[in-house]
């Protein structure tokens, strides 16, 4: 199923729930549990640590010989049909799956409303992911031809970093009431969220010494001259940097076990599993070959589409609830 699906899929579910809590709310009911009805408000301190983030770069990506800035004169820039008519595509890909690198933080505050077993909260949460890396992989039409151009000392990486998601949830949560002071919940929730992060993408090309031999190029161990656009594209990088603040709709399950430490303050351990909906930010590259962002025309701005998806996290924290 699709991030997309499945964050739609939590998001219905958790409408349904919601309306059935109302419901049963406006219904008259004796509550098994008089002392702890009521308003109550809930604050949570804890750690988090992500499980997926996918992203991908949608622009347009020519071959380092039809750069008409690595040429010493503009007219020998190739006039051949791979040099012309470029069109939009996916030309790299990336997957972060080995968690954070850096300190990583889960903290959210409530208001809720309890009857019975059910509660109904509205919360904000602020989870930091810090920062990740992950290779950046060469994709589409050309992705087979900078197999000699990237560095094998240094290869294409991208970096996440300073990232955080704000949420603001309404969650649905059920409490397993029993005779011990330790009472099981599970809840389900979703609501608006904010993803803030900079995005950092680096490719830095072989050395001649290092066989830096791209498409249309020669092999620097023959003994060939050299075109000079080889040779000045030889060790050059591109780099972009890009910050981003976007919204998007997140879901979210809940569970976890209460201590009632007395009639208005309970100690929780709360597990939450979270998704999100895809985002995308239009950028430039800052460098490309070491010179500025443009393509082969010398003129137009290389730009492109960063698109993140898969976005997902788990976090575990400590909650304090005290009843109003």
């Amino acid at each position: 199923m699709a991030a997309n699906e499945k964050t739609a899929t939590g998001a219905r579910l958790a409408t349904a729930v919601i309306l059935v809590a109302l419901v049963w709310f406006a219904a008259p009911v004796a509550a098994a549990a008089q002392g702890r009805d009521g308003f109550y408000v809930r604050g949570d301190f804890g750690d988090s640590d992500a499980l997926t983030f996918r992203g991908s770069i949608n622009g347009v990506s020519q071959p380092t010989r039809c750069d008409r800035l690595l040429h010493p004169d503009p007219a020998m820039v190739p006039r051949d049909p791979a040099c012309s008519g470029f069109g939009s595509g996916v030309f790299a890909t990336v997957r972060f799956d080995r968690g954070a690198e850096t300190m990583t933080s889960a903290t959210a505050l409530a208001l809720g409303y309890a009857r019975g077993p059910i509660r109904v909260e509205a919360e904000l949460n602020n989870t930091a992911l810090g920062g990740t890396s992950a290779p950046l992989l060469d994709a589409g039409p050309l992705a087979a031809e900078p197999a000699r151009e990237w560095s094998a000392v240094e290869p294409p990486s991208a970096r996440l970093s300073g990232l955080t998601i704000s949420d603001m949830f309404v969650n649905v949560l059920l409490d397993f009431n029993n005779s011990s002071r330790y009472t099981p919940f599970v809840g389900v929730g979703g609501g608006r969220s904010t993803v803030i992060l900079t995005f950092e993408g680096l490719r830095v090309r072989r050395t001649l010494a290092d066989g830096f031999a791209p498409a249309g190029g020669v092999d620097p161990a023959a003994d060939t001259v050299i075109p000079a656009w080889q040779a000045r594209a030889a060790g050059t990088a591109d780099y972009t940097s890009l910050p981003l603040a976007e919204s998007t709709l997140g879901a979210n399950l809940i569970g976890g076990v209460a201590l009632e430490a007395n009639e208005r303050f309970r100690i929780a351990l709360r597990g939450r599993y979270a998704r999100y909906r895809d985002i995308q930010k239009p950028g430039k590259w800052d460098l490309l070959r070491s010179h500025a962002p443009v393509l082969e025309d010398g003129r137009t701005p290389a730009t492109f589409d960063l698109a993140l998806g898969d976005i997902a996290f788990y976090a575990v924290s400590v909650s304090f609830v005290y009843g109003l």
